[in-house]
């Protein structure tokens, strides 16, 4: 097949969104499938596109800028036309951001529009989101739940394949002994340490995760690894959290790293990884790096999560909020190495098992190829019933 992908800004500090498709794009170039992406702002992972990329350029945008609409609608139909360019056999978006722009290909090139949706739907669709998504013929969901999510927004849930994010398990491991990086830290070897690891934003529950670290003795140190994210309020969630760890009297005791280009080896020098989100998660990739370097995860009993924690890591789970629950939890595994030092391996097995890397590129090859083929046999069916 040859694809065409829209990305918005392929750079690691984003998030695993952006790691996920580039894991995908790269496991598909690997099974012979020839990839073109499109982008809209440059990111320190353009460079590993180039390098299996059969054409990379860069588009203005993909959707229209309410400030500036008549300007912004005519740069993007001019984007859309893509003069020059070879017909894709699928127009291939990572979310449905993206959309608009997406339809608008599918139309210029007569070619299906695939969606895969990494991101809860919104309560409503706004105009060019509704628009943009009835002429997506197929969804890619990350969770069973997100595909619910969606079906309840008015899409068909018979045109919505479950593909589980997936990571390559020969990358996530660490790649230097936990008492380096510990050194590197700053926090003694014999220390409990806690590690976050992703954007700093309200609805990731740090804040609650700095509530229940402050309630356990010492010795115990948090690393909160991430940066700031720009959702438009202007808030300073990390100058809030140091404000916080100060008040809860633990801001000796709680690290703030910033952008961690891999975390693989901070998972790996930690004794446990929380994701304590307070707004729905379609998935958590962070869940699957961490267990993938053998570090257990406590997490919010939101969105996909639960689908990853099954079985004896459903334990691990905790209500969203619950400041009490996520203590109880940390207490818990403190020790962990010393009553259980299997569950390390079975955290690693689990994902090699049912989160590597190359099942997500089979599930997402499966369900591309199925859209084309089913637009050449001449009876596209669209995914969606009514977008609400």
């Amino acid at each position: 097949m040859r694809l065409l992908v829209l990305e918005n800004e392929p750079s690691s500090r984003r998030g695993g969104q952006e790691r996920s498709l580039l894991d995908v794009c790269q496991g598909l170039a690997g099974r012979g499938h020839q990839i073109e992406l499109l982008y809209t702002a440059d990111g320190d992972l353009l460079e590993r596109y180039r390098a299996f990329c059969a054409r990379v350029d860069r588009i203005s945008a993909y959707a229209v800028d309410r400030t500036r609409t008549a300007a912004a609608a005519m740069r993007l139909l001019w984007d859309a036309t893509q003069a020059g360019r070879t017909a894709p056999d699928v127009i291939y978006a990572n979310q449905y951001l993206d959309s608009l722009f997406a339809r608008l290909l599918s139309w210029r090139f007569r070619r299906p529009f695939v969606c895969h949706v990494r991101l809860p739907p919104p309560d409503v669709f706004c105009g060019q989101y509704r628009w943009g998504m009835q002429g997506a013929v197929r969804l890619i969901a990350i969770s069973t739940r997100t595909r619910d999510d969606y079906a309840a927004r008015g899409f068909r849930r018979d045109r919505v394949d479950v593909v589980y994010n997936g990571v390559d398990t020969r990358e996530w491991r660490p790649a230097a002994a936990r008492s380096i990086v510990r050194q590197r830290l700053r926090i003694d070897a014999a220390a409990y340490l806690v590690v976050y690891a992703g954007r700093l934003h309200p609805g990731k529950g740090i804040d609650v995760l700095i509530d229940a670290f402050a309630s356990l003795p010492e010795p115990a140190h948090l690393v909160v690894a991430g940066q700031e994210y720009d959702d438009g309020s202007a808030r300073l969630c990390e100058v809030e959290l140091r404000d916080r760890a100060r008040a809860r009297g633990v801001a000796d005791r709680c690290h703030f790293a910033g952008h961690v280009e891999s975390a693989r080896d901070l998972f790996g020098a930690a004794d446990v990884t929380v994701l304590p989100s307070v707004i729905s998660e379609a998935f958590g990739r962070v869940v699957i790096e961490s267990m993938a370097c053998e570090t257990p995860v406590i997490a919010s009993r939101i969105g996909g999560i639960p689908e990853i924690l099954t079985g004896e890591f459903e334990d691990l789970l905790f209500e969203p909020g619950d400041v009490a629950g996520l203590a109880a939890r940390l207490a818990a595994t403190r020790d962990w190495r010393r009553r259980d030092p299997e569950l390390g391996r079975r955290c690693r097995l689990c994902v090699e098992q049912r989160f590597d890397i190359a099942r997500t590129v089979a599930g997402v090859e499966a369900a591309l190829q199925g859209a084309v083929d089913e637009w050449n046999a001449g009876a596209p069916v669209w995914a969606s019933a009514a977008v609400r």
